[in-house]
């Protein structure tokens, strides 16, 4: 499969939020990466080829199909299906997408997904109809269809998003010198303007049709498009482990970005105004300076409404109950801020007690947390088993797991990295190889590491996501 987008470059801001000034800073940290609008069209294009009337008959395409169709329904795309489709059909197809895309105006977002044969030729990305007679090299570019073209096709759409995905490669049906076990799989590709490229398999590798319906890729995209919150790099990295695993390190996808743009197939739900994260507070600790603090600053909103009915029952009950100062109520506030550990909790802290010591340490954290987000998207990024090397040399510095650098991300690791997060206070995804991850342990300087942890029994297995990691 493969999918193609684009990224600007970064430009390293740092953000530093005034008291009062909470929307200002909402609305710099917005304009750092634009995401997709929600309200965006949605159009996909999805074929399976799998009755082939010279390479013989593939199991799941047309079910991997089926099912891809289901789900970008579900998640408000615009559906053609087709099956099985020769190649004056299939690039009509092509061409037909290319044009609707273009009429339904800039801001669209569209999908393009084959699940069929496909093949490398001369390191060019081919997917291949089922008219197809391939009897030697010469004659794949002429009876398929190649991955660049439909890329270039989209991205001549003229759209802020093309996502296009190949499931392909499922085994090796051509005569012996067509394809040798060698030149099984697509070769990774450079990026195309405006497009995000992902494939189900990498040079070298036939991608496995599954035993359970469904191709392993297939299956594993189907879910992880439907989690709420995951940027489309963080859906194909979750593919690409799931498929690593379930196929014992046989097949490994791969992804070629140039992103410009955030995109969520779902997306993540909006932040907590501060008038519901102080009235999340105030029913926390049940302060009844907190909901006069409410009150006071955010009068007009819903969450007033109900802190004012909450405070006169609070009062009645406790008619001889001691006000908190505003300092103990800041403190109140700042330690639920250090619970969420995001910038905007820590804003509403210096924005309601502007004056308080826990203000300025409020002020510190945000800008913090905003300087970790400006060095996660800028400098120097590393992807794959080089990621999972990295991260390794460092979890052996540290002394939080045994072994050596393998560029596997198994269970040693993602216990090391578990361990690991016990040593800072700032935060990454511990199951995941992440940038952020990587930056977070070179920070680290302390010189024990996990050596100064006393480990409590627990169970030897650790289960993420529905996966067991055992050592």
């Amino acid at each position: 499969m493969i999918i193609v987008l684009m990224r600007r470059p970064f430009q390293i801001a740092l953000l530093v939020c005034l008291p009062g000034l909470i929307g200002l800073c909402s609305g710099l940290a917005a304009a750092e990466r634009k995401a997709v609008a929600a309200s965006a069209p949605r159009l996909a294009l999805v074929i399976g080829n799998a009755n082939y009337s010279r390479l013989g008959t593939l199991g799941n395409p047309g079910r991997d199909a089926q099912l891809m169709a289901e789900k970008l329904r579900q998640l408000g795309f615009e559906v053609t299906a087709v099956t099985d489709r020769d190649l004056k059909s299939m690039t009509s197809d092509v061409e037909e997408f290319s044009r609707k895309v273009r009429e339904r105006g800039p801001q669209t977002v569209a999908v393009l997904y084959y699940a069929g044969h496909g093949i490398e030729n001369d390191s060019v990305n081919y997917i291949v109809p089922v008219n197809a007679d391939i009897k030697k090299r010469a004659d794949i570019a002429s009876q398929s269809l190649s991955v660049k073209r439909i890329a270039d096709r989209l991205s001549a759409a003229g759209n802020q998003l093309n996502i296009l995905i190949i499931d392909a490669c499922r085994d090796n049906p051509f005569p012996q010198g067509v394809a040798s076990a060698d030149t099984v799989g697509l070769v990774p590709m450079g990026a195309v303007y405006g497009v995000f490229i992902a494939s189900s398999t990498g040079s070298g590798k036939a991608a496995s049709d599954g035993d359970d319906g469904h191709s392993p890729y297939t299956r594993a995209l189907a879910e992880a498009i439907t989690a709420p919150g995951e940027k489309l790099e963080d859906v194909f990295k979750s593919v690409r482990r799931h498929v690593r695993l379930t196929t014992r390190e046989q097949q490994i996808p791969w992804e070629s970005t140039s992103l410009e743009l955030d995109f969520y197939f779902v997306p993540p739900a909006p932040p907590p105004s501060p008038s519901a994260q102080l009235l999340a507070a105030a029913k926390e600790t049940g302060n009844v300076a907190l909901y006069d603090l409410l009150i006071e600053r955010f009068p007009a909103s819903s969450e007033a409404a109900e802190a004012r009915s909450i405070a006169a029952k609070l009062r009645l009950a406790s008619a001889a109950g001691e006000t908190a100062t505003a300092s103990s109520a800041a403190a109140l506030v700042l330690a639920r801020a250090r619970q969420a550990q995001t910038p905007a909790a820590y804003d509403l802290v210096a924005s309601l007690f502007p004056d308080t010591p826990e203000a300025e340490e409020a002020r510190r954290a945000a800008i913090r947390l905003r300087e970790i987000t400006v060095l996660d998207s800028a400098g120097p990024t590393y992807e794959g088993h080089e990621l999972v090397e990295m991260i390794q040399e460092q979890l052996l510095r540290l002394g939080c797991m045994q072994g050596e650098r393998s560029g596997v991300f198994e269970a040693s690791t993602v216990q090391g990295l578990r361990r690991a997060s016990l040593l800072s206070d700032e935060r990454y995804l511990w199951y995941r190889p992440t940038m952020a991850a990587l930056r977070t342990l070179k920070k680290i300087a302390t010189p024990d590491g996990c050596g100064r942890q006393h480990l409590m029994a627990s169970p030897r297995c650790l289960r993420v996501n529905g996966e067991d990691y055992c050592p």
